[in-house]
């Protein structure tokens, strides 16, 4: 083959790296916030129907606590597959606001 041919494919083979790397990394991040904000959600939904069924009557939602009065699952995070704290809480005063304790 001549270096023409070789520079062009070489040159092709760039440009499409150029687009397919910014890409693939663009798609997976939004995958993985979109995947930790289901978790989260699901998390707070179950905080609220517990809140608001008078089954939690506290300010701090712990997940034990989900865990023990609305049968949630267990939920661990989707990004690092870990296991959440059972100390991991949802604060009803910060409006369902859901804090991860390592």
């Amino acid at each position: 083959m001549s270096k023409n041919k070789i520079f062009i494919y070489f040159l092709v083979l760039v440009i499409c790296l150029l687009i397919a790397v910014p890409s693939t990394y663009k798609v997976v991040k939004k995958h993985n916030e979109r995947m930790l904000k289901n978790t989260i959600q699901t998390i707070v939904e179950a905080a609220k129907d517990c809140y608001y069924n008078d089954s939690c009557v506290d300010e701090v939602i712990t997940l034990k606590e989900l865990y023990e009065k609305t049968g949630l699952d267990t939920m661990y995070n989707p990004i690092s597959k870990r296991i959440y704290n059972e100390d991991s809480y949802v604060n009803v005063s910060e409006d369902f606001k859901f804090v991860a304790i390592e």
